[in-house]
């Protein structure tokens, strides 16, 4: 009977983990056909002269990472596999996410699971959300605030490294600070934030410093990224780090890899 009891709940449990899969795939797949229908998708490729608003070292750094006869409006998906925390003191969570980029609206769609943690995290049109839910079948919290669209549109801004066609977007305005670094400020539906990146000594960008929200308290926030591989013609990093740069000290809470790449 004991064993019998066992079977049961244990088949119960399969179940609820492969509906919950389910049910956050779907609203994931809802979130990436709204991001996606916004572009037309025209398959415009880009030329010299779509660079030359650009100050000279954000062009250098676009002809270096090859995005001419690119694709102007396509979009990008990207897996990743990498470890998330939520307290300084606390424990490295695996993950494996996908993500959803488009270049025109800026946007994305990141979707992750660190079991038995499933998380959501967008910026559409200048709205941001995260979603935290447990097997993806209950809401443990969910963001929607004017401090989440701008950091969710920070995250968009920063992360356009790893699909550069959206640098092009004439929501960006540009103002050079010197040969190593520019400031970026976006608009996108309302929504405005702004940050720095900065080059190494091969003109390619290696980190982003902005200001962003965690929580409700806007904090120093630096994404460094590195590792520069060459993938769909584009040459992006293919590792990332994202770090809260407290008062307190600098508290890293973010680290991955790409372990996929493809543009459609």
């Amino acid at each position: 009977m004991i064993a019998l009891v066992i079977v049961v709940l244990v088949f119960a449990l399969v179940i609820c983990v492969f509906y919950g899969y389910y049910h956050f795939n779907v609203l994931v797949e809802k979130d990436k056909e709204e991001l996606f229908n916004h572009t037309g998708n025209s398959e415009k490729l880009v030329t010299k002269e779509d660079l030359d608003h650009l100050p000279n070292n954000m062009k250098d750094y676009l002809i270096k990472v090859g995005v001419i006869g690119k694709c102007k409006d396509c979009h990008a998906i990207i897996k990743q596999s990498g470890q998330i925390k939520q307290k300084q003191d606390g424990k490295w969570a695996n993950f494996i996410a996908k993500q959803f980029v488009t270049a025109k609206p800026i946007g994305f769609v990141w979707a992750a699971r660190a079991f038995p943690v499933f998380v959501k995290d967008k910026s559409i049109e200048g709205v941001g959300e995260v979603n935290i839910s447990f097997l993806g079948l209950r809401s443990i919290a969910v963001h929607q605030s004017k401090e989440t669209n701008e950091s969710a549109l920070g995250r968009c801004l920063g992360e356009l490294t790893l699909y550069p066609i959206g640098f092009l977007n004439n929501d960006i305005t540009w103002k050079y600070i010197d040969e190593n670094s520019i400031k970026a400020t976006i608009t996108v539906g309302g929504t405005t934030t702004e940050g720095v990146f900065y080059f190494d000594k091969n003109g390619l960008i290696d980190r982003f410093e902005s200001k962003r929200y965690r929580d409700e308290t806007l904090e120093d926030f630096t994404g460094k990224v590195e590792n520069y591989q060459t993938k769909c013609g584009l040459h992006i990093p293919t590792k990332m780090k994202a770090i809260w740069n407290l008062k307190n000290g600098d508290f890293e809470y973010f680290n991955c890899n790409i372990i996929d790449y493809r543009i459609e």
